[in-house]
């Protein structure tokens, strides 16, 4: 121990412990010889000599002595003494070992426990003097996850001299709560063991000796990064081995049971998440049988923690359920096909080899273009109706506000799925520039080719008035706008427009990619990289705009495209030449009305599109059943062989696209509305639910909620678009009607949902009156009126 300075009375200085700190100036005398020597000296004891005596008959032979003179005499304080009253369990061999450790100097009056620590293991700070001295539950928790997360990185034990100090410590900290005792160990080997069954990947068979210590505890407090690559490797093992140690008809229930004990503890998401790509890298496995797969699967996607990706993992792993048959409403439809249809359309494509899903989307499409085909004329082209593509790109066309540019991407061949790929795409690399307005799923144009299509979208009308509409476009906008050719124009194009402009580009990809000659493997694979081209070129498009300037990006296609490959056995009729799923004239006829072809017969496997009421300038000849027709050279011999995803027909991934809206400066979302209705309390009555979105933004009603004071809340669920700037009204039935009083309180609530995923909450106006003989009012005086 080294020396430090004190100002000391005239007095004889005695350290009978002999491990007093010596202050400057002074001399040790510990020998029987010196003090004689030092004593000879002494001419009065006035003055008493600068030297500190030690050993206990030493200090009692220089006490009685110096007494004698009449000088006083002061005893030392020593460190061992104080040491050890600090920390009682201390022997004092233990206790001058501790001293002996310290580096620094030892002063008369030792600090706390704590500061003696933090000296021995600074690695630890400012944890060991951060805890208060009654510290609430959750400050102690997070106290004993630093104390583990430090102790299990140490590289050896503590000293045995040492552990008093630091169990004494230890005693301290979890004075207030005892159960919080076992997260407090003393060896790196314990305190390792306490954070895998914390953090939540410790081996089934672990014991639960820690299990009231963790139930006060709840889950682990601090990040758990550093522990994720461990508890992946903990939780491999355990599955390998559960899975390898049961029968065959077993597995699924010990996987299923080792998921619901994760699920049991207080694990964070983080850890969950591990666990549950553990088991689904395991399900990926012939280990399961299909029906385990499915019992599984259920299970797992609903977990919390599963993220989209998972989620789309796993049901590649199991059939979608069986679509049902299509409904007959556009709306309905349009949910029947991205909710039902093509999850399960896309899981058949790629196990082509099962016969009875083949034929099952089979009959599911046919069906589907029959009502298509059917309700096209009437509903589906030509008039107004969110659910039409030709609705949204009419709105396209509107001169934008004077302080935004408007990027009009009618990308060829791009559909629904490839299209949320797409619009993902453009959000990760957007830099929050950009934001979702809008995802929608419409009806396209048949024939779904680009000859036929192309035009008739970018002039939102059908393709035999585009030249018509064209010419009146011109004539009545001041700033017409602009087509962008080739995509290494897009970004100075942009950079260059006017605030107020519509920039329209048609970029060929991704259909010329789909068209390339190789594998579905490869083409699905060069199709995701022009995606992200895609994504790129509108992302620096986009950039270059000064911020000042808001953006929106539209995105659709002319047409969508076939999920899978298809044989190419149908042949054209005299006169036509196919292309994918579709067969045309090169030039239509010149007499009007064009009459039929004579060969033009509808069969199980072609439809004919009359022009009249297809709005078409010539007849054309589209596939019903999964074939494409054969490709007629010059010479008029047919040609057959096999398309991989062509295009040109009326099944639903061929004509429901997308309308994706995306937008800088996003206004917010905003509906207001009423429930209006007139009936007898306490019967069932109906009420007119109306709704207006006062924003630019579409939203999808998902539910109202309606909560009658003393009666049990009702929600009705929905599924309605509601399109910007735009109104919806709905029928509402209620159960029982509210008598006067609860109607004077009833609060009515609609629930939406953005496309960005994000759900919207608006209280309604509640105006629901009672015709009752005599009305109940909540004013008690009403009755005396």
């Amino acid at each position: 121990m080294s020396q430090t300075s004190s100002q000391i009375s005239n007095a004889l200085l005695l350290d009978p412990a002999g491990d007093a700190p010596v202050p400057t100036g002074y001399m040790v005398v510990d020998t029987d010889v010196a003090w004689l020597r030092v004593a000879a000296q002494v001419k009065t004891h006035v003055i008493a000599p600068k030297i500190i005596i030690r050993g206990v008959d030493r200090c009692n032979w220089a006490y009685k002595w110096w007494q004698a003179l009449g000088g006083q005499t002061e005893t030392c304080t020593s460190p061992t003494m104080q040491l050890m009253e600090l920390c009682p369990s201390l022997s004092e061999i233990q206790a001058r070992q501790v001293l002996a450790d310290l580096s620094t100097a030892t002063t008369a009056k030792l600090p706390t426990l704590e500061v003696l620590l933090e000296e021995l293991y600074p690695s630890f700070s400012p944890h060991w003097q951060e805890l208060p001295l009654h510290p609430a539950a959750t400050e102690l928790s997070k106290h004993a996850a630093h104390w583990l997360s430090w102790l299990a990185a140490q590289p050896s034990t503590f000293p045995a001299h040492q552990l008093p100090l630091v169990k004494t410590v230890l005693a301290a900290w979890y004075l207030s709560f005892p159960d919080a005792a076992a997260l407090f160990p003393t060896s790196p080997a314990e305190a390792q063991t306490i954070l895998t069954t914390w953090i939540g990947y410790e081996a089934p068979t672990a014991s639960s000796s820690l299990a009231p210590a963790l139930a006060w505890a709840k889950q682990f407090p601090l990040p758990v990064t550093s522990w994720m690559a461990n508890a992946y490797s903990a939780f491999n093992q355990q599955v390998v081995g559960i899975l390898s140690g049961a029968p065959v008809n077993a597995q699924d229930q010990v996987a299923l049971s080792w998921w619901q004990l994760q699920t049991s503890k207080a694990q964070r998401p983080e850890i969950r998440l591990v666990a549950l790509n553990v088991l689904v890298q395991q399900l990926q496995s012939p280990a399961f049988t299909q029906a385990a797969t499915e019992r599984l699967v259920s299970e797992l996607e609903r977990s919390s923690v599963a993220t989209n990706s998972i989620v789309t993992t796993l049901r590649k792993l199991v059939p979608p359920p069986v679509p049902p048959y299509p409904p007959t409403e556009p709306s309905s439809v349009l949910q029947w096909v991205t909710q039902y249809y093509l999850p399960y359309r896309l899981w058949q494509a790629s196990h082509n080899s099962n016969l009875e899903a083949k034929d099952k989307v089979q009959k599911l499409a046919e069906a589907f273009s029959d009502w298509f085909l059917e309700t096209y004329p009437l509903k589906l082209v030509g008039k107004p109706a969110h659910y039409q593509q030709q609705y949204w790109a009419k709105g396209a066309l509107q001169k934008p506000s004077s302080d935004e540019i408007v990027l009009w991407v009618i990308a060829d061949g791009l559909g629904w799925g490839d299209a949320l790929t797409l619009q993902q795409n453009i959000l990760n690399q957007a830099a929050g520039r950009l934001s979702l307005a809008a995802a929608t799923p419409c009806f396209g144009l048949v024939p779904t080719i680009t000859s036929h299509t192309k035009r008739a979208v970018r002039w939102a009308v059908p393709l035999e008035f585009t030249e018509a509409a064209k010419t009146k476009y011109f004539a009545q906008q001041p700033a017409p706008p602009a087509d962008i050719r080739g995509i290494d124009n897009l970004a100075e194009a942009v950079q260059t427009a006017q605030a107020g402009q519509v920039l329209v580009w048609q970029p060929p990809q991704p259909d010329s990619i789909y068209h390339n000659p190789g594998s579905a493997q490869t083409i699905r694979n060069q199709a995701k990289g022009s995606l992200a081209g895609l994504a790129d070129s509108i992302c620096e498009a986009v950039a270059s705009v000064p911020t000042n300037t808001s953006v929106r990006v539209l995105i659709t296609t002319d047409h969508g495209r076939l999920l899978s490959e298809s044989p190419r056995i149908l042949e054209p009729i005299s006169g036509f030449t196919g292309h994918g799923r579709a067969a045309f004239r090169a030039t239509p006829p010149t007499i009007k009305p064009i009459p039929r072809p004579e060969e033009a017969v509808d069969t199980d496997s072609v439809r004919w599109l009359d022009p009249d009421p297809y709005k078409l300038p010539d007849w054309v000849a589209i596939a019903r059943s999964d074939a494409s027709f054969k490709i007629v050279n010059h010479t008029g011999n047919m040609r057959g062989g096999t398309d991989i995803f062509p295009h040109g027909g009326a099944w639903p991934e061929e004509v429901v696209v997308p309308w994706i809206e995306l937008q800088s400066n996003l206004a917010a979302f905003l509906v207001g509305g009423s429930l209006i209705g007139e009936s007898r309390s306490n019967r069932p009555g109906k009420a007119e639910l109306s709704l207006v979105n006062s924003s630019s933004r579409p939203g999808r009603l998902r539910k109202i909620e309606i909560d009658i004071p003393r009666l049990e809340g009702l929600v009705i669920e929905f599924d309605e678009l509601l399109p910007g700037l735009n109104k919806l009204k709905k029928t509402v039935e209620l159960p029982r009607w509210p008598d006067t009083a609860q109607a004077e309180k009833t609060i009515v609530t609609a629930i939406f949902e953005t496309p960005d995923g994000e759900l919207h909450s608006f209280v309604l106006t509640a105006d629901l009156r009672n015709n009752d003989l005599r009305q109940t009012s909540s004013n008690p005086l009403d009755d005396l009126i």
